[in-house]
């Protein structure tokens, strides 16, 4: 009998052979979308830490500007009339840390039993960058608001700078940068902020304080009117 050879089926090395195509193609493809599902997941972490350090930055920013002259107590007894402290001593930090005091603290209509300014600490803490805040300026009672803005910062440091009428003011303190705030009635200029970390490197700014202006001018005026 005649056996047509169109109607013959495949050979088992035929069977074979396409299985082994069809699962090159399918490692091939599963490769090519597990690439790119990484590149996203890779792209979207950097864009949510791109979106921290900016809102980081913003949050600091707003902070310094609103910076306010108000007497504190850092060890919660003794007042201190140095508005800005980076005193390590007074404060719990794996590195460097800036206090101070903030206006601007929402408080709709007084509604609240408090005022509108905030005591600020930012701080190094377990190799995060941390932005403390308290309800009261002067009272310690409750536990802070600790709120995390960075990661695997490495170090965080501070510079302060200091006018040529803010010098004068002080009885001739040295006038430009530095490393230290430790004069009382006044606030600096300008305060340069440092960080280095591990995902971004080093990061440097410089932040203009609103207030530093009008507390020299206040000072000025209460010496010109002493004379």
């Amino acid at each position: 009998m005649h056996v047509n050879s169109a109607a013959k089926g495949f050979t088992l090395v035929e069977v074979l052979v396409t299985m082994v195509i069809f699962a090159i193609i399918g490692i091939a493809s599963f490769q090519v979308l597990n690439q790119m599902v990484s590149t996203e997941e890779q792209s979207q972490q950097q864009r949510e830490q791109l979106e921290r350090l900016q809102f980081s930055q913003l949050l600091m920013q707003q902070d310094i500007r609103q910076m306010v002259a108000k007497p504190t107590r850092p060890s919660g007894t003794d007042v201190m009339h140095q508005y800005l402290s980076n005193d390590s001593g007074y404060f719990d930090s794996d590195g460097g840390v800036l206090a101070f005091v903030r206006s601007g603290f929402d408080n709709p209509g007084n509604m609240m039993p408090r005022s509108e300014l905030q005591p600020v600490v930012y701080r190094i803490w377990d190799g995060s960058l941390q932005r403390v805040t308290q309800t009261f300026v002067n009272d310690r009672a409750a536990d802070p608001s600790v709120q995390t803005l960075l990661e695997d910062v490495n170090e965080l440091s501070f510079r302060f700078y200091r006018s040529d009428t803010g010098s004068d003011v002080n009885q001739g303190l040295e006038q430009g940068w530095s490393e230290n705030w430790e004069s009382e009635g006044d606030l600096p200029k300008a305060i340069e902020v440092t960080i280095r970390s591990e995902t971004f490197g080093t990061i440097r700014r410089v932040f203009l304080i609103a207030g530093g202006v009008q507390a020299a001018q206040s000072n000025t005026g209460g010496s010109q009117r002493a004379n």
